[in-house]
């Protein structure tokens, strides 16, 4: 607009004249407008205008100028700083703010996430592109794969597509990408274990979260870890899982991976002992397998889950030298009903599972139970 204002008498296309007046210059051509908002105090106008090449005069880009425009008594005045511009040309901001308008008329934005424009050459690429994948070989075509899949942003608002499409694939194709899908998983999940282990991390709940969201590294001896931790009266219980073989219940306790011995010499007797660290969780989890007991015509009537003769494991510190791993090995066999194991022994528990799963993603059928490993072999018993 001119730096003299329109007096308040004015109309609202004396208005956009000055406005047309004001971006007037040899490089302009045509200019078309319209009054987004009108009134009573605020308006808003859009103008396009056809920006010419100064060598050839013809159409180079369009340029789009929002202004913001308040009416007050004393005339109309401009608010720069709520106006914006819109360039055609490297990049085309107008094309793309036409095409997300238009998109979101269509319905076609119902999901959260960006909306990418494509060029018209390259798009054409990309036509020509998806003509060539029927004839593709099958290599190519995970090849490709491996190209878009580190692309996809937000993968996880497009589950609904992700879902149809493979409910439309070949199955044998879907169940392959599951068990790689698992596969990457897993190796994660053990990877962040030994990580955590390795730095004798000192933080209960961070070794809770990740057991909780990849249960599968207590072994295949349990079959399902049970979303629910209090049982009795003013006890939490770390976990609490189904056993595979019998269906009966089993507590896991979790403490941290400390390098302090877990198990400590008395020479006089020439015997090993709990340590200070160790007796109270003991006593901890002896009470758990009481309360639980005590507890279980209620808990058979409420839930039909049974704790009979109920048992518990700990896991706790790390392994220690051979005579630690001896000692421990024979406390574990006078204890009743109370098993403790070292974070390394779950951690090669984990890389035991780990192990068969690769086996068996490996060969282009399940393999049968017993030619690799049996399920005895990843057991915390074994271990």
């Amino acid at each position: 607009m001119a730096k003299e204002s329109p007096p308040s008498e004015a109309s609202l296309d004396d208005v956009k004249v000055r406005i047309s007046e004001a971006y007037r210059n040899p490089n302009i051509g045509k200019i078309q407008q319209v009054t987004l908002k009108e009134g009573p105090r605020a308006f808003r106008i859009a103008t396009l205008m056809e920006i010419k090449d100064p060598r050839t005069g013809k159409l180079h880009h369009y340029s789009l100028k929002i202004d913001s425009i308040d009416r007050r008594k004393n005339g109309w005045f401009s608010k720069p700083e709520r106006s914006i511009r819109l360039e055609g040309h490297d990049p085309d901001e107008i094309e793309r703010l036409y095409r997300f308008l238009t998109a979101h008329a269509e319905g076609k934005l119902s999901r959260t996430g960006d909306l990418h424009v494509i060029g018209t050459e390259d798009y054409e690429k990309l036509e020509g592109l998806l003509d060539q994948i029927p004839s593709l070989a099958s290599p190519d075509m995970v090849e490709l794969v491996k190209l878009i899949l580190p692309r996809i942003e937000n993968a996880h608002t497009y589950l609904g597509e992700f879902i149809q499409t493979f409910e439309d694939s070949d199955p044998q194709t879907v169940a392959d990408i599951a068990i790689a899908s698992r596969m990457v998983q897993y190796k994660r999940a053990h990877e962040n274990l030994v990580e955590l282990v390795q730095a004798e991390t000192l933080s209960e709940p961070l070794f809770q979260k990740l057991l909780e969201e990849n249960p599968w590294m207590f072994g295949s001896e349990y079959s399902e870890l049970l979303d629910r931790r209090v049982w009795t009266r003013d006890d939490a219980l770390d976990f609490m899982l189904r056993r595979t073989s019998d269906d009966f219940l089993e507590v896991i306790e979790i403490k941290t991976p400390f390098s302090d011995a877990l198990l400590l010499y008395d020479k006089s007797h020439d015997s090993y002992y709990p340590s200070s660290k160790l007796s109270p969780v003991l006593g901890q989890v002896m009470r758990y397998i009481e309360e639980l007991e005590r507890s279980r015509d209620s808990i058979l009537s409420k839930d039909g889950l049974d704790t009979l003769k109920i048992r518990a494991r700990v896991i706790i510190g790390r392994d220690g030298d051979k005579r630690c791993q001896e000692a421990l090995r024979n406390l574990n066999a006078h204890l009743h009903r109370v098993e403790i194991i070292t974070f390394d022994q779950l951690v090669r528990i984990a890389d035991r599972v780990l192990h068969v799963f690769r086996a068996e993603s490996e060969v282009k059928t399940p393999a049968v139970h017993g030619e690799g490993c049996d399920e005895e072999e990843v057991s915390l018993k074994d271990h």
